[in-house]
């Protein structure tokens, strides 16, 4: 039998006292909450799917097998190209389990009413965190961190692209390329991965050193380093990561607890 989820365990999740998340609950606007403190406590509500009155059922609204996708303005071609696979691969993946992707324009950041759930792709962290303020639906991190421990976040496993890469040139004999992520905590992952990493926007930011060995695993590099010599590319199942996203999906929206909301895949 399930455990009953209790306000002292919302408390505790949020780093909050058992008050606080009542005065949430029953919408007491005349204690001092500062609203950072207000979206976490419905956030966190909402994740663990806690329904003690009508005001927290409320949160809740009617399934419409619609998932919304947010990605980031990209000028870059190779950029966009890896954007184009995704979505491909995704929309198709979602369909076998009867939901319906819905690109979602980027500048338009506003509470989604039609959606079951929302997926942010490669985005900044302020952008995810507005979403995720006006949003108290399942909001997902896809090849992008958030240092917010209650939203599941999706990302490439860089530790097990390493290994793979040192298996095949050496531990520092060889420089990881990719494209350059517009979030920063996952920049900062990959450069504290790999001992030397190239970051790169577009073609013309690549120019290539004689005898350098190179590694990549993003498919739309293949513009720049299909084969050339000294070059490994190490290729992702996309549709395996996109089965992950999907999986994360049925997760939030059932309100399944767990503590597994980081997947590295």
């Amino acid at each position: 039998m399930d455990k009953k989820i209790t306000i002292k365990d919302i408390a505790r999740q949020a780093g909050v006292s058992v008050a606080t998340v009542s005065y949430v609950l029953n919408n007491r606007t005349d204690q001092r909450i500062s609203e950072e403190t207000w979206k976490k406590v419905l956030q966190i509500i909402n994740l663990m799917d806690y329904k003690p009155n009508s005001s927290a059922k409320s949160l809740s609204t009617s399934k419409t097998n619609c998932i919304a996708l947010y990605m980031m303005s990209e000028t870059s071609l190779l950029k966009r190209s890896e954007q184009l696979l995704l979505t491909e691969v995704l929309s198709e993946v979602l369909t076998v389990y009867g939901y319906h992707l819905i690109l979602q324009d980027n500048k338009d950041i506003s509470k989604l009413n039609y959606v079951d759930a929302i997926l942010c792709f490669d985005a900044t962290y302020d952008f995810f965190h507005s979403i995720g303020d006006k949003n108290f639906i399942p909001v997902i991190a896809v090849d992008c961190l958030i240092d917010i421990p209650w939203f599941f976040q999706v990302c490439t496993d860089y530790n097990n692209l390493r290994e793979n890469a040192e298996k095949h040139f050496g531990i520092s004999d060889y420089t990881y390329v990719c494209l350059t992520p517009n979030n920063e905590l996952l920049k900062s992952l990959i450069r504290d991965t790999f001992n030397d990493v190239s970051f790169v926007q577009d073609l013309k930011d690549f120019s290539e050193v004689s005898g350098k060995n190179y590694v990549y695993s993003q498919k739309a590099l293949n513009y720049l380093l299909e084969g050339k010599e000294n070059t490994l590319y190490i290729s992702t199942d996309l549709r395996t990561k996109m089965m992950k996203v999907y999986s994360c999906i049925e997760l939030a929206i059932n309100r399944v607890p767990t503590a597994e909301h980081m997947q590295f895949i």
